[in-house]
């Protein structure tokens, strides 16, 4: 991948369904990183997002909200979306504001990284203002081949879903009918051939969509890579016969897997192994069952576990400097989490389990330690594995931000 310095004339909108003020997760951090590195490399670059009154009021008279002092990065605020088919039905509001914003800024590159929130429609609203303009779409998650969260998960049994299959989705959505489901999937891919250029953070993702939803568009591969702006070696392992200190970082949720990360961490301790587990995040969605699991296990663990709340995108350095190994027990089918990015440029080793997209990141990169299976007993093994042999600093360079802005390049401009 080379770095950007090419088509500095040429203007790139950023689209994402939030915005990392208001939610930082990856989907949103990675649409702010390429904004905020196009700009560094003296490019015309903007960043769109979409917000609610649970976030943030817009001003009055309008449905748009400057979120930077050069207002190059804004938002829309939502009404009328379905999430069952990605339908954004505010024709008067939403949509008209987006079809003044293109109109305004006239963007040669319209690079969306969800369709939450804006709906199909907006790719019509975007051709139609912009006939000329090239789109392309970051495929995130699963939210186009899967209406339930977009997670390929099935809550109430915890298992992750096989399909998506006619009949394991009408057991997520029994008041559906089969046609509707028909025809979910038409509108998507008649909406997505809009799209010059689908992309896809994993080859794991790509099968899937390949698999499960047949646009017939050639779907690339482009690894997000380690977003952050450090680039100083990576701090060595603490040195003395401290106990191996485990991280777990990222939001607090069940499909996380923290509280099967608890419940290892509870099989250690009844073998008598002795670590440490540092928790950072904090819960987004309200989960009275994980926030008792979590109490549980302040006294079930002690002072082995340490719950230290949220964090934000610059603090992952000095917090990584204060692990051996990340944990990343995540149960769904995570495609490629950006926090495996950071501990590998950090030189920290990672211990997860082995389904999703981890698996192809660690296995690239030569690192990693995965359970045999997803399931505590599994992950405490593996991780019983990484206390016997106490982790080395192995720093593995990653791509970063100005490689994974140089990799769109070659997307939006040839």
């Amino acid at each position: 991948m080379r770095e950007p310095g090419i088509s500095k004339g040429r203007r790139i909108l950023q689209v994402a369904h939030s915005h990392p003020r208001f939610h930082p997760g990856g989907t949103e951090l990675t649409a702010q990183a390429l904004h905020h590195t196009a700009l560094e490399a003296g490019m015309d670059s903007y960043y769109l997002g979409a917000l609610d009154e649970t976030q943030i009021m817009p001003n009055l008279g309008t449905e748009m909200i400057a979120l930077s002092d050069d207002h190059r990065e804004a938002a829309i605020f939502v009404t009328g979306f379905d999430r069952f088919p990605l339908s954004q039905g505010d024709h008067f509001g939403f949509l008209r504001e987006l079809r003044l914003y293109l109109e305004e800024t006239r963007p040669d590159v319209v690079h969306i990284h969800h369709l939450l929130n804006f709906g199909l429609e907006s790719l019509f609203v975007i051709r139609k203002a912009l006939p000329k303009a090239r789109i392309v779409l970051t495929l995130h998650d699963y939210y186009l081949i899967c209406a339930y969260y977009g997670q390929l998960y099935i809550h109430e049994t915890k298992t992750r879903c096989p399909g998506p299959t006619l009949a394991e989705c009408l057991k997520c959505f029994p008041e559906k009918r089969a046609s509707d489901f028909a025809m979910r999937a038409l509108d998507i891919r008649h909406a997505l051939s809009l799209c010059d250029r689908l992309v896809s953070p994993s080859r794991f993702l790509k099968e899937k969509f390949d698999r499960h939803l047949g646009t017939g568009q050639d779907i690339a591969v482009i690894e997000n890579g380690y977003l952050g702006t450090d680039l100083s070696h990576p701090p060595g392992r603490r040195i003395g016969d401290a106990p191996v200190t485990f991280g777990y970082f990222g939001n607090i949720s069940a499909v996380k897997g923290l509280g099967d990360l608890l419940d290892a961490a509870d099989l250690l301790v009844a073998r008598g192994v002795d670590f440490r587990l540092n928790v950072h995040g904090a819960q987004l969605l309200e989960d009275q069952p994980l926030a008792a699991r979590m109490q549980a296990a302040g006294q079930t663990l002690g002072d082995r576990v340490k719950f230290l709340g949220g964090y934000r995108p610059e603090d992952i350095v000095p917090l990584m400097a204060e692990v051996d190994c990340l944990a990343f027990p995540s149960v769904w089918w995570e495609n490629a989490p950006l926090v495996i990015y950071e501990a590998l440029h950090h030189g920290r080793q990672v211990v997860s389990y082995p389904h999703g997209g981890a698996p192809e990141i660690l296995g690239h990169y030569g690192m990693g330690v995965l359970a045999e299976r997803s399931d505590p007993d599994a992950l405490a093994q593996a991780m019983q594995r990484v206390i016997a042999e106490p982790p080395l600093i192995a720093n593995r360079p990653v791509p970063g931000r100005k490689q994974l802005l140089g990799a769109y390049c070659d997307i939006y401009f040839n």
